[in-house]
């Protein structure tokens, strides 16, 4: 069993989700009588609430320097040889039992497996896409999630040995009031954006309002401020919704919301168990979600909480009229029930306290260090590359892209030089960016000969080459496509998908994709 066990935080400067849960797993292993450090990083902006939690719970905090990314393509190659020394130092210090990080932490990995101290990564979502490049074997062997389904999913693209472990919440007292079927309080919580499917939310109430004549409200909080959030309430303006339904924003007083509602109904079409489930179930509340990721696992239709069919306005606005009837039927207190005792399962502090120290005696029993990859074989890797960086430094346009995403443009670079199929490459872009990739391949890839530049509204040529319509270069034969634009780079993705290109086959990015 563990005595000593650090956690490294993320480098981002506001308190996300998953960070979020690496804190409170962190809380409650020095609960249960363990020395706990956490680290946070110096290579952004510190985040605030870790420092206000941490010294509630009277966790002491180091800051070093060391980036993270939330997927395989964002790693900072640079930043991981610049804090590699520091973090060994660090931790050679301070002889922790088993390091826990968030997110993907190469700097921290490389030097845990050169110490031979087992080092634990929390992480969740991501696309099989991501893996279609092989990239050096700098990533954590173990790994948690929230989730079964991505527990399994990091286990075959990584190989890692992955354990599910549900995200904690504090012991609430339930609601424990009984709903009135005819005026029920939904409401919907997180960031307004397209993966939380808020529009479809919205119109599902407007369906189970006008259609089926539910009475009630629907609030609806999170962040607003983006197209999106103005595009719902310009749903619900046009729809005469204003007494039914509401935007309240972001507010720091969740507590009280959950505690003044009767119904969560969560749309995501993208997550990997999304935190606000295990918080309305903490409380007592009815939940109503889509099938997104793990919640299948967790949730059971008409047992425990409401699973809809599929992600559109149609199939909320079912479960929704399910929860009514299901009301009026008396139904709603055992449901309120079972989703308390599912809290108290998979959520409470000692459910999760429990798994996560027996994950952690797994992994340190299990642990092997032999023939892994390490530091100096990435240096090795990469030395070459990136002498030939800073040979040419000052020939890029823009040298601070280039120097952030040379991780990445290493293995597209591999990738277009191990290609035996004669194929036309283009470049997507005839603008900042679209100079920026030539350069690149200028540097890196010599042999890589163009055919020419796509541009919708372009004519002639652009830095010596062709500039043709997107329709002609996509129906020349083979392709691979570099897209060197950033601002309607989805646009392009959505053209590229349809005419059956794919991601990292025959189209690619030079930094990572902003998923």
């Amino acid at each position: 069993m563990p005595k000593k066990i650090i956690y490294f935080m993320d480098h981002y400067s506001d308190f996300g989700g998953a960070a979020n849960t690496l804190l409170r797993q962190a809380i409650l292993v020095k609960r249960a009588k363990n020395e706990v450090i956490v680290v946070v990083s110096t290579w952004g902006t510190i985040c605030e609430d870790y420092l206000r939690i941490c010294k509630k719970d009277k966790i002491p905090v180091y800051e070093i320097c060391y980036s993270v990314t939330s997927q395989p393509e964002g790693v900072d190659l640079l930043s991981v040889f610049e804090n590699y020394e520091d973090v060994k130092i660090f931790l050679k210090e301070q002889v922790p039992d088993i390091v826990h990080s968030v997110q993907l932490n190469p700097t921290v990995e490389l030097a845990c497996r050169e110490l031979n101290i087992p080092h634990i990564m929390n992480i969740y979502q991501a696309i099989p896409e991501f893996f279609r490049l092989h990239y050096a074997d700098i990533f954590p062997r173990y790994h948690i999630c929230d989730s079964v389904c991505y527990a399994e999913f990091w286990k075959q693209q990584l190989g890692t040995i992955s354990y599910c472990i549900r995200t904690v919440v504090e012991d609430k007292e339930p609601n424990g009031f009984l709903i009135d079927p005819d005026m029920l309080r939904f409401v919907c919580i997180g960031l307004l954006c397209e993966r939380k499917n808020q529009l479809e939310v919205i119109k599902a109430f407007e369906i189970a309002v006008k259609c089926h004549g539910v009475c009630g409200t629907l609030q609806l909080f999170g962040r607003v401020g983006s197209e999106y959030a103005e595009l719902c309430q310009q749903r619900i303006a046009e729809g005469g919704l204003e007494d039914h339904i509401m935007i309240r924003g972001f507010s720091r007083n969740m507590e009280a919301v959950y505690r003044n509602s009767d119904v969560l109904i969560c749309g995501s079409t993208v997550e990997s168990y999304p935190n606000v489930i295990s918080e309305a179930l903490s409380h007592g509340l009815i939940v109503i979600s889509t099938p997104v990721a793990g919640v299948p696992e967790v949730v059971r239709d008409g047992d425990n909480g409401y699973l809809c069919k599929g992600y559109t306005a149609e199939s909320i606005a079912d479960s929704i009229q399910k929860v009514i009837c299901d009301a009026k039927a008396g139904k709603s207190q055992k449901i309120m029930e079972n989703a308390r005792a599912t809290y108290e399962k998979i959520h409470s502090p000692n459910a999760v306290t429990f798994n996560l120290l027996k994950c952690y005696e797994d992994v340190m029993a299990g642990y092997k260090v032999e023939n892994l990859y390490g530091m100096n074989e990435l240096k090795e890797e990469f030395s070459g590359f990136i002498d030939t960086f800073y040979r040419y430094e000052n020939y890029f346009a823009c040298s601070d892209y280039v120097k952030m995403n040379l991780w990445k443009i290493y293995y597209v670079i591999q990738f277009l030089n191990k290609v035996k199929t004669k194929y036309n490459y283009y470049i997507w872009g005839t603008g900042k960016y679209g100079r920026i990739y030539k350069e690149i391949l200028d540097v890196f890839a010599p042999n890589v000969t163009l055919a020419g530049y796509i541009d919708s509204y372009g004519k002639g040529e652009y830095m010596g080459h062709e500039i043709v319509e997107p329709d002609k270069a996509l129906h020349r034969g083979k392709n691979i496509i570099l897209v060197g634009i950033i601002a309607k780079r989805n646009e392009v993705f959505d053209i590229l998908n349809n005419n059956k290109f794919h991601y990292n086959d025959d189209y690619f990015i030079f930094d990572s994709m902003n998923w």
